[in-house]
């Protein structure tokens, strides 16, 4: 970007994404001069470096879900789990990801597995939108619960063993998930 040309925060957000794509370190020092900006200037539009990349995260993750959701096979709760299974693997397979959380896992465990992080709130919500769908009776806190778990469960079998440089265990997740659903069908 040129320093003539007038920047804001979507631009930081992109800019951001542009390094991650290119698995690079989102360096917020590197951000601001990149955009011609002070580094104050970019934290008070984006906050923290956990959150800017919280953000470009869960945009992209609403991005691949739907996409998953919109290609999935199957009728009812099992098209969810299909779903599921699709967003995994499309997610798992993404080099930028596994870049960032083999790099960072700190970081990137944090701003994605741990329970209300933005990535986890991302994926939850959409879920729960999926699931109440297909369940109406599940609506509301019943739906938002289940979604919470599966995401949990996903997350923790795909990218806790991502972080430990073990291959995600996608299959295993979704025999849980099912599990679960089943469960909950029960009561």
């Amino acid at each position: 970007m040129r320093v003539s040309e007038k920047v804001g925060r979507d631009d930081a957000v992109r800019l951001a994404r542009r390094h991650f794509l290119a698995q690079e370190r989102i360096d917020m020092q590197s951000l601001a001069s990149e955009l011609g900006i002070g580094r104050t200037t970019l934290y008070r539009w984006v906050g923290d470096r956990d959150s800017l990349i919280s953000e470009m995260l869960s945009e992209m993750v609403v991005e691949v879900i739907h996409s998953a959701l919109q290609g999935a096979k199957g009728k009812g709760i099992d098209r969810t789990v299909d779903g599921m299974r699709r967003f995994m693997v499309t997610t798992a397979e993404f080099a930028p990801l596994r870049y960032l959380v083999q790099t960072e896992p700190e970081l990137g465990l944090r701003v994605m597995l741990a329970p209300g992080s933005a990535v986890s709130s991302a994926i939850t919500s959409e879920l729960q939108t999926e699931i109440e769908k297909t369940r109406p009776e599940w609506s509301g806190s019943e739906a938002g619960e289940l979604a919470d778990v599966l995401t949990q469960i996903g997350m923790a079998y795909e990218w806790g063993n991502i972080a430990v440089r073990s291959e995600p265990e996608i299959d295993r997740a979704i025999r849980a998930m099912e599990t679960l659903i089943r469960a909950a069908d029960l009561t």
